[in-house]
């Protein structure tokens, strides 16, 4: 049985797609180890797949300010000498990294050891660790038309985002019974990625009385630590939850999103046909949610709000929600996105240097 080792964790964006990957993985009769992160939010969304096999790896972000940028060596020596352990007990041919600082200990660590490595980048601004690992990757799969200046093109391949199979869409009836919403009614999903958004909790704790006297229902995901509970108001339900592990349902059940810009984010939007009003969080590195939320707009799969603008935000929410034929087209923008997301070459590249980690570099 092959051995296939996917870095991955410390942000939904990074855990998801690595997820992804290693269910198809699985099916195949490939054996995973996915390195993750000891964050919360990690452990939420692993308890979510007892038949995959995580390991909390160890690691540090690069920043911000001196003094975690003098963090980081010693930590990643540390995370490199894990890695070699874990690599002498798994021993895997290859390595998939979706960046982040949990890809940047085992990448150097299959190095190395002379272990190829795979790279996948969702963002239309690629973050540091992945441009460090381009460096001697095997291959790097990016988003269309990104690309990294100094690496070889042809160690360079179009990649969509791999998307868990339980992210589909059901029917708006089905999810909202099984989310506890009324049929009837506008809903208006609120999330802030996996780490939540206290800027858009507070949006939604604003328009309080504001939701009842329009007829608006709100499921608001505020993430870890965040609020809880819900508040019924003429007929009008709007409820707090810190997690939420049913989001395909979520996507399913609302009329209109209002969202991060985070590339899972958008490629999950695309997959459930959910339209959407983007707000990038304004400090991600390299502003690279502005980036993606940019291009998805142009796409007109969505309407771009920049967190400054998110006050005075509310007219283009409602008008919006309540646009019927508007919601339709971006519908149809979704459809084209999610069409246009295909990540076969990365899942076929990494089945072949399972198998054989000789097989010959594009």
């Amino acid at each position: 049985m092959s051995r296939v080792l996917l870095a991955c964790g410390g942000t939904g964006g990074h855990l998801a797609p690595g997820i992804a990957l290693a269910q198809r993985l699985t099916d195949e009769g490939h054996e995973c180890l996915l390195v993750v992160s000891s964050k919360a939010v990690d452990a939420r969304m692993t308890a979510n797949y007892p038949r995959l096999t995580f390991v909390a790896g160890r690691g540090r972000g690069f920043g911000p300010g001196w003094f975690n940028r003098l963090l980081f060596f010693p930590a990643l020596l540390a995370s490199i000498g894990s890695s070699l352990r874990l690599i002498r007990g798994f021993r895997p041919t290859v390595l998939v990294c979706f960046g982040g600082f949990m890809s940047v200990g085992p990448a150097l660590a299959c190095w190395i050891r002379g272990i190829p490595i795979v790279v996948h980048e969702s963002n239309r601004r690629p973050g540091k660790a992945v441009r460090l690992i381009a460096r001697f990757a095997r291959s790097l799969h990016l988003p269309a038309g990104v690309r990294l200046e100094g690496i070889p093109a042809g160690r360079q391949h179009d990649s969509g985002f791999p998307v868990r199979r339980e992210i589909s869409p059901s029917s708006k009836e089905v999810a909202r019974k099984a989310l506890g919403f009324p049929s009837t009614g506008k809903l208006l999903l609120v999330a802030g990625g996996s780490q939540g958004s206290r800027a858009l909790t507070k949006w939604v704790e604003a328009q309080l009385a504001d939701f009842p006297i329009r007829g608006v229902h709100v499921l608001c995901l505020t993430g870890p630590g965040g609020r809880g509970g819900e508040v019924r108001s003429g007929g009008s339900v709007i409820r707090f939850l810190p997690f939420c592990n049913q989001m395909g349902l979520a996507y399913s059940a609302c009329d209109l999103a209002m969202v991060r810009a985070g590339a899972g984010t958008l490629a999950e939007l695309a997959a459930c046909r959910t339209p959407a009003i983007l707000v990038p969080y304004p400090f991600a590195s390299d502003d690279h949610q502005t980036a993606n939320a940019q291009h998805f707009a142009q796409e007109g799969a969505a309407l771009l709000v920049t967190e400054a603008d998110l006050a005075t935000a509310s007219d283009i929410v409602y008008d919006r929600l309540f646009d019927n034929a508007a919601l339709a087209a971006m519908r149809d923008a979704l459809a084209l996105a999610d069409a246009a997301n295909r990540w076969e070459e990365l899942f076929q590249e990494t089945i072949q240097l399972a198998r054989d980690p000789r097989t010959p570099a594009a």
